[in-house]
């Protein structure tokens, strides 16, 4: 297995914990925003819509893969506000996006060269002291897992399981 190729193992390992919070959220309301201790969190709505753009712009955009514009983007990017449900494009299109996206990013990641991991990524962000291609990468891998922690916290005040 190369580099790339375990990366994108990785990356759908991750993508598929997700799915699997989302399957235990299909029967609830996905733009329902708990608030704890005064702070508004993520509903998962908005969770799925951000993890789409952030793997567009992160993985297809910063590994020089095939970038993807849809409309509805900028209203799940870093620090966009959260909108209404009323604003929010239809589910089905949102979910379709996530996994369109997805599978543009595991063909692309698996089938690059191993010597492009060390090249600059050209995410146009700083990820920390990543500056290659892996190691943008892997701060989508764990982004990725951070937003999956905020479907468990969802799952839970939903009364759902998480195991």
């Amino acid at each position: 297995m190369t580099g790339p190729q375990f990366l994108s193992d990785l990356m759908d390992h991750a993508h598929g914990y997700t799915l699997q919070h989302l399957e235990r959220l299909k029967d609830s309301d996905l733009h329902h925003r708990f608030e704890v201790q005064g702070h508004r969190l993520n509903s998962a709505f908005w969770i799925v819509g951000h993890l789409a753009v952030s793997q567009n712009w992160l993985i297809l955009r910063g590994t020089g893969g095939p970038f993807q514009k849809f409309s509805w983007a900028k209203q799940f990017t870093l620090g966009a506000t959260a909108p209404e449900a009323s604003e929010c494009p239809p589910w089905e299109e949102v979910l379709a996006t996530y996994e369109r996206i997805h599978a543009l990013a595991m063909t692309h990641v698996s089938g690059l060269d191993e010597d492009l991991l060390s090249a600059p990524h050209q995410g146009m962000l700083k990820v920390g002291d990543q500056e290659s291609v892996r190691g943008i990468i892997k701060h989508h891998i764990r982004h990725e897992n951070a937003h999956n922690g905020q479907l468990d916290w969802l799952c839970k005040l939903h009364g759902l399981p998480t195991i």
